[in-house]
């Protein structure tokens, strides 16, 4: 009895190691930057022990080596097969913009035949401001040089523009209607010019020769401007009285009307 008392009792030899073993664990996975899902890996012993400052301490190295893995090769291959689905609506759209663009700027060119034959008219106004002789005869001259050349020019290009564009369905309303707008301007222009002929042998005054001149001048340029500037704005110039409805009736339907 004295022989077991004198003896003292040992402890078990190995509540030692694991006490050492988890924080030298902990400092490890701190060390080594190991991420929360390896360090779970571990076993559920030693895991749920390990401190937020060893969960957080993530390599940013590791985080962008488990970032290429499959999932994210099969989300690149889907934005590229995106961008290249995106790029032909793309190329659609500016090809839209670019036929609209010339559209609505071939629709103006019709006007010409109306303002050449509005020179004549406007000889009065030209002698006493030569300024707007020069606004309105430079860019025209050309056209007036070469309807010069060829008489018959003009009634061939009236007589081109009402059979092969406005009587075509397969152009635009568009164009078609600016096209046979600009040719009743055309013929309208007809009347003034058996008014203002030599005066019509004396019977009418000169002040009212110079007044019709003037007024039908004002009145085509007018009518022009406000065509050209509705067709770049992209809206149909149909609101002139008389001559809008003229159109419509040639072309048929209205303002909201669709070939």
């Amino acid at each position: 009895k004295k022989a077991k008392e004198a003896t003292p009792e040992r402890k078990p030899a190995t509540s030692f190691l694991p006490r050492m073993a988890r924080p030298l664990l902990v400092a490890t996975v701190a060390v080594m930057g190991l991420t929360p899902s390896m360090a779970f890996s571990v076993g559920p012993a030693f895991a749920p022990r390990l401190s937020p400052s060893a969960l957080t301490s993530v390599s940013p190295h590791s985080l962008s080596l488990r970032a290429t893995g499959p999932a994210s090769l099969a989300q690149a291959q889907i934005n590229r097969r995106s961008l290249s689905r995106r790029a032909p609506a793309t190329t659609g759209m500016q090809m839209n913009f670019l036929v609209e663009g010339l559209l609505r700027v071939g629709s103006c060119f019709p006007y010409i035949l109306p303002m050449m034959d509005s020179l004549a008219y406007g000889r009065f106004l030209f002698q006493k401001v030569p300024l707007i002789s020069m606004i309105f005869m430079t860019p025209l001259q050309p056209f007036v040089e070469l309807a010069q050349a060829f008489p018959m020019l003009s009634f061939v290009a009236f007589l081109g523009l009402f059979l092969f564009v406005v009587r075509n369905k397969k152009i635009p309303r568009f164009v078609r209607f600016n096209t046979m707008q600009a040719l009743l301007l055309e013929i309208i222009l007809i009347f003034p010019q058996i008014l203002t002929s030599s005066n019509m042998g004396g019977l009418i005054p000169f002040m009212f020769t110079e007044f019709i001149s003037n007024m039908t001048f004002y009145s085509v340029v007018s009518i022009v401007v406000y065509s050209c500037l509705c067709n770049i704005r992209g809206e149909l110039p149909c609101k002139i009285p008389v001559i809008s409805t003229a159109v419509f009736q040639q072309i048929g339907g209205g303002a909201g009307y669709e070939d």
